[in-house]
């Protein structure tokens, strides 16, 4: 994609000249723009976003001073370049003082221009690079503190300032795409999100899903957003979508990852379609009412494993009969019941065999659960319910299962390889027992979790040591290794040679 130019200058010939007989396209700009007055270009400049002005310092009412005072403050990212026939160097001097990164005399020199553009090429590029790696640590320390694994230092990490704000969980509801296809969909609605709310921040939590930071002045912005979304995103169609509540400072997005995340789980368990405000479902999940996910945690891990999914009725009775110790109504015990259904019914469609009609179960449960007039009752309810999937699951094709959970688990060791993964986590991830994964994981792939999670890494650090212009010790960061002498170790193990080394190799190919 070529860089954006605008030329300003009240001489119509300078302007023709230099955008007619500059090889712009061969060092890769583009002119989109050209324009008489300060006024014109500063107009131009609300409808089109540029990469570099080059403007003359003397102009008919603003000169090229003030616009560039007017640049550095409303457009820092764009490089400015002066042109002037005065050569007095006490302009050159305020306009680098303002910004400038050049200043060129007229008649311009064409043969200037374009050493000019072939610098300007390259800082482009060195900045683009730059800002790739902060990208990627800034969303790595993100991802990390909404999966609960880190406390963020907002001035410690220089991490952006988040005032007023939502956060958006997606999930594709196609289990069936290939890795490319999920890459594509997640890139394009990245590219749509990123066009409605530039500000935003999107996170690649797990294979199918992305979590958004939304920033937003007041729940009508939002609602507004919302509205655009739903508009263009294929939102019900390709993506399901559930939203937190308003929060406020960067310390909230543990917290909004959890309310967007129940709120999709709801929204897959009641086959709704559009998007699901977790405020709208709050009293399911009342602060007053006993935790459950580390029941449902527990009861998913228990039905994903063949060996012990025999446990699953007797571990759900127990768990609730202990809840029932802590005093509550038979009403606020229902309540919890329904929570955990609703969760475990979102938590099982992605593991689900064949044949189990998941949405009716559950419509049918819940008529059931309402019904009850007592613990007791309610109690046997739960456990039927998890007696029929025990007996479903154990009908349905557990190699197709195995085979689906491990296809997930690879793609994401694809999708984060450069974040810190253990198989704790995977295991956390994807509601199986750590010994049964790793089993599993051998049993389907030929290679245990370490060995997996090294060749994926070593393959894309192949790929970024093909670009003569990436440095090792980003690369190192890039690939998930923050140590560079171990990453280089590891590397020369793998490879049999060190990074630099395999990267002399390819250049002499």
């Amino acid at each position: 994609m070529a860089y954006k130019v605008l030329i300003v200058d009240d001489e119509e010939i300078v302007c023709r000249g230099l955008a007619k007989f500059v090889k712009w396209q061969e060092y890769g700009f583009s002119v989109e723009g050209i324009a008489y007055s300060v006024d014109e270009a500063l107009a131009l400049m609300e409808r089109t976003a540029m990469d570099v002005v080059f403007m003359d310092i003397r102009m008919p009412g603003k000169t090229g001073l003030d616009m560039l005072q007017i640049i550095q403050k409303s457009y820092p990212g764009v490089k400015s370049v002066i042109l002037s026939g005065f050569s007095e160097f006490s302009y050159a001097r305020e306009a680098i003082r303002y910004g400038a990164v050049d200043y060129l005399n007229k008649p311009v020199n064409l043969k200037e221009v374009e050493e000019l553009l072939e610098r300007l090429g390259k800082d482009f590029m060195e900045e683009r690079r730059a800002q790739e790696v902060r990208n990627n640590r800034i969303e790595g320390l993100l991802l990390s503190a909404v999966k609960g694994y880190s406390r963020l230092e907002q001035e410690k990490y220089q991490l952006p300032v988040l005032e007023w704000w939502h956060g958006l969980s997606m999930e594709l509801l196609s289990r069936e795409l290939s890795e490319g296809e999920i890459i594509e969909k997640k890139k394009l609605l990245r590219a749509k999100i990123m066009a409605i709310v530039p500000e935003a921040y999107l996170l690649d939590c797990n294979v199918y899903e992305l979590f958004a930071i939304i920033p937003c002045k007041n729940e009508a912005e939002a609602d507004h957003f919302v509205d655009i979304l739903e508009q263009t995103c294929q939102v019900g169609l390709e993506w399901s979508c559930g939203i937190s509540k308003f929060k406020h400072g960067i310390g909230a997005l543990r917290e909004a990852y959890e309310e967007s995340g129940k709120a999709l789980r709801y929204h897959r368990a009641s086959e709704k379609r559009g998007m699901i405000w977790y405020k709208n479902i709050e009293t399911l999940f009342s602060q007053d009412l006993p935790e459950t996910q580390e029941i449902l945690r527990e009861l998913v891990g228990v039905l994903a494993n063949p060996e012990e999914r025999g446990c699953a009725v007797s571990q759900l009775e127990s768990a609730l009969e202990s809840i029932c110790a802590q005093k509550m109504t038979v009403m606020q015990f229902q309540t919890v019941c329904i929570r955990c259904l609703i969760e475990l019914n979102g938590l099982l469609q992605g593991m689900k065999g064949d044949g189990i009609d998941l949405h009716g179960q559950l419509n049918k449960m819940l008529e059931k659960i309402l019904l009850c007039d007592n613990y007791r009752m309610t109690i046997d309810c739960m456990t039927g319910y998890a007696g029929m999937l025990v007996q479903k699951l154990n009908e349905s094709d557990e190699v197709q299962l195995g085979g689906g959970v491990i296809k997930e688990v690879q793609l994401f060791i694809r999708r984060h390889f450069n974040e810190t993964i253990t198989l704790n986590m995977l295991a956390d991830q994807f509601y199986l027992h750590p010994n049964y994964l790793s089993r599993l994981f051998k049993e389907k792939t030929g290679k245990n979790f370490v060995e997996y999670m090294t060749e994926v890494r070593m393959e894309k650090v192949k790929e970024m040591l093909a670009d003569p212009e990436k440095k090792v010790s980003d690369i190192s960061m890039m690939a998930g290794y923050e140590n560079p002498r171990y990453f280089s170790k590891v590397f020369k193990q793998f490879t049999g040679m060190t990074p630099s080394e395999y990267r002399e190799a390819l250049n002499r190919q």
